[in-house]
């Protein structure tokens, strides 16, 4: 199953949307692009785990199962990082804020 949602892609917009390193950052903005990191994190992990699982030839799988797939995969990734996530965004957020107060 390849990814026609290319992560880099979605990275690079991130990285883009992320405020300058000015003095005053807004958290509320810097904890969106750190959510949104954490969404695509979590969606390459959704991917490769689901590598791991072997066809098992009962049911045919064509491309929009696999379209259907990845769009379901990205959802529940971006629900999971607005909801908590497995703590990346929290970290990398305090490590953001921590380089502001220096």
């Amino acid at each position: 199953m390849d990814s026609k949602i290319d992560p880099k892609q979605l990275l690079n917009q991130a990285m883009t949307e992320a405020p300058k390193k000015v003095a005053g950052r807004d958290p509320q903005k810097l904890k969106a692009v750190a959510q949104q990191f954490e969404a695509v994190f979590i969606q390459q992990m959704f991917k490769e785990m689901r590598n791991t699982i072997p066809e098992d030839g009962l049911i045919e799988r064509g491309n929009a199962d696999a379209i259907y797939t990845q769009l379901q995969d990205a959802e529940a990734a971006k629900v999971m990082a607005q909801q908590g996530g497995i703590g990346l965004a929290d970290l990398m957020l305090q490590q953001l804020l921590d380089e502001d107060a220096e």
